[in-house]
């Protein structure tokens, strides 16, 4: 097909300038810009440490406390796996704290530090199916571990980082004493004896030294801070459709919209001040525990069609987001120190962030 004279010019002006705007166009444009920004443009010099998976014996190791970035307690099977071993652990150097029998389900939990003790509750059950309890503590800087009590009552342990508190020289946490209603602080010195037991009408869990607070309330009602040395109380109210969480610093105000890339997170002062939108969309709260160090909250996000999952870092001190990993498996924080796993097998790796660190 042959075009008339005036159209063919101009199909060809229109060609050459279609070349050349693409001339000066980059040939390959940059890709979109991630919703946050990634954790070392927020944080330069911010140092994410790697420990792998298996124990020089091929062992997998299940960290679940991080003393720092690269130092961590944690659980792995003893060759033959017959026992589990409580191990600490950093780079090379592998520690065994304890060894229990696999058929006892023994579990390690509660774990908190001073620098120069870690501490923990055993759990354990006999032949008979009896269940045993006791705290633990052991010397970061070598020596065999120690039983502080077993008298501990029944264990109430929220997955939160005051679920077992070293404080003065002494160890608390609560406990469920039998009676309806009603909760208990136990304390015991460090160097043992027997625990001191108070207990309080409600049920709690211990925030802040020797702040405690109420269960997290959906809907309607309100959560109660209350310190007991001083007879302080706080009330929290919630609203319709919200679901709060508190520490004795801050309050999570977590609300689920119509659909499930609605959600809205909000941080509050107990007393209702300094509230502030944090982030939204298809998003949840990471960790149990409101603002890590009185300052950070750890979120995940999803996205359609994507199986990874995004974390994400908010600091209340600059009021700004980034993102952690854009590849997460299990994630969890205590003792100012946030982690998660990649991986599986062969290639699993746990990936350490101190947030103390963070400038």
């Amino acid at each position: 097909m042959t075009l008339p004279v005036p159209r063919a010019v101009a199909l060809l002006l229109a060609l050459g300038a279609a070349g050349f705007m693409l001339a000066l166009s980059p040939r390959q444009p940059p890709p979109p810009r991630a919703a946050e920004p990634a954790l070392a443009e927020v944080y330069p010099g911010a140092t994410v440490q790697d420990t792998p998976g298996t124990l020089a014996d091929g062992s997998v190791y299940s960290p679940l406390y991080f003393l720092s970035a690269t130092g961590s307690v944690g659980t792995a099977l003893a060759p033959g796996g017959d026992d589990v071993r409580l191990l600490l652990r950093d780079g090379n150097v592998e520690r065994e704290l304890r060894r229990m029998p696999k058929d006892s389900a023994a579990e390690f939990a509660g774990f908190t530090s001073d620098g120069t003790i870690v501490a923990w509750v055993e759990l354990s059950s006999d032949a008979d199916g009896a269940g045993r309890s006791g705290v633990w503590t052991a010397r970061l800087d070598g020596g065999a571990p120690r039983l502080v009590t077993e008298d501990t009552g029944l264990v109430m342990l929220f997955d939160k980082q005051g679920d077992l508190v070293l404080h003065d020289g002494q160890l608390s946490w609560m406990a469920d004493v039998g009676k309806p209603g009603v909760s208990a602080i136990y304390t015991v010195p460090v160097a043992g004896g027997r625990p001191v037991v108070r207990e309080l009408t409600g049920g709690y869990a211990i925030s802040a030294w020797p702040w405690l607070v109420s269960e997290p309330v959906a809907d309607a009602g309100s959560i109660e801070l209350t310190n007991p040395q001083t007879s302080e109380r706080v009330l929290v109210g919630v609203q319709s459709g919200e679901l709060m969480s508190c520490s004795a610093a801050w309050c999570r105000s977590l609300i689920i919209g119509s659909t499930e890339a609605s959600t809205v997170i909000e941080l509050l002062r107990p007393d209702g001040s300094e509230r502030v939108r944090t982030v939204t969309g298809a998003v949840s709260s990471a960790i149990a525990d409101v603002a890590v160090l009185d300052r950070f909250e750890v979120y995940t996000r999803s996205a359609q069609g994507l199986t990874t999952t995004r974390v994400m870092l908010y600091d209340l001190k600059t009021r700004s987001l980034s993102l952690v990993t854009a590849n997460a498996g299990r994630i969890a924080s205590r003792g100012g120190v946030l982690w998660w796993s990649t991986g599986d097998n062969e290639t699993l790796t746990w990936h350490a962030l101190d947030l103390r660190k963070l400038p």
